[in-house]
């Protein structure tokens, strides 16, 4: 049996980065409401697979795991965490539904730039992109944005190494974003480079499709920073 204790012991080292980031291994999380937000909030600091892997435990147990991700830096308003408590209560909780299910629950339609980055980016990079001081570099004016490769490549493969942005500089992990699929990542790149950068140049899927080939680790993608 899971205990909480040794959950959060865990957290602790992955969000430490004692613990491997194994990007691709992680398995998929199961569909249902509140999904995206999981993803986008847990594995800015650590693997998905981690969350996985603590399946089955009580809502009781998940509310410490997330007061102690609280406590490392995670920021959700009061209403995410209800939405991200109720996704993991229900969907990796004791008794969740069967998996067809909880795929009925999930929306098909194609989602905008904007809402992928409150989804996936905001929690890290702040709601207009200002970042956060000796944690997230900011977004806003952020010349890598100009050409839409490099973004691609650090959504795709993740992001590891010291990076200066606006003469500070910040260490961490960018974790990947490669679930996501061509179109997703072209419509978010699309806006991030409108709403940061002042480029108004639609990115297209197959661009994002030529670059999933390229199979490049995140101290790789680093290198190729502008």
């Amino acid at each position: 049996m899971k205990s909480a204790k040794g959950i959060l012991a865990a957290a602790s080292l992955l969000v430490l980065g004692l613990l491997p980031l194994v990007r691709g291994q992680a398995e998929a999380l199961p569909p249902g409401p509140g999904r995206d937000l999981v993803l986008g909030k847990c594995q800015a600091c650590h693997d998905l697979q981690y969350v996985v892997d603590s399946k089955g435990i009580t809502r009781s147990q998940w509310e410490e795991v997330v007061e102690s991700m609280k406590v490392m830096g995670l920021q959700l308003t009061p209403e995410e965490e209800e939405v991200l408590l109720n996704y993991l209560a229900t969907y990796l909780g004791p008794n969740p539904p069967p998996p067809q299910e909880a795929e009925a629950t999930e929306a098909e339609k194609p989602r905008s730039g904007e809402a992928l980055y409150v989804a996936f980016c905001a929690s890290c990079h702040g709601p207009k992109g200002e970042g956060q001081a000796n944690l997230f570099p900011p977004l806003r004016e952020n010349t890598v944005l100009k050409d839409p490769q490099y973004p691609i490549l650090v959504l795709l493969y993740g992001l590891q190494g010291p990076i200066t942005v606006g003469g500070q500089t910040f260490q961490g992990i960018m974790p990947s974003y490669g679930h996501l699929s061509d179109q997703e990542i072209a419509a978010l790149v699309t806006y991030l480079r409108a709403a940061f950068a002042g480029v108004k140049e639609e990115v297209k899927p197959e661009a994002v499709k030529a670059l999933r080939e390229a199979s490049l680790s995140p101290a790789e993608v680093l290198k190729k920073r502008p």
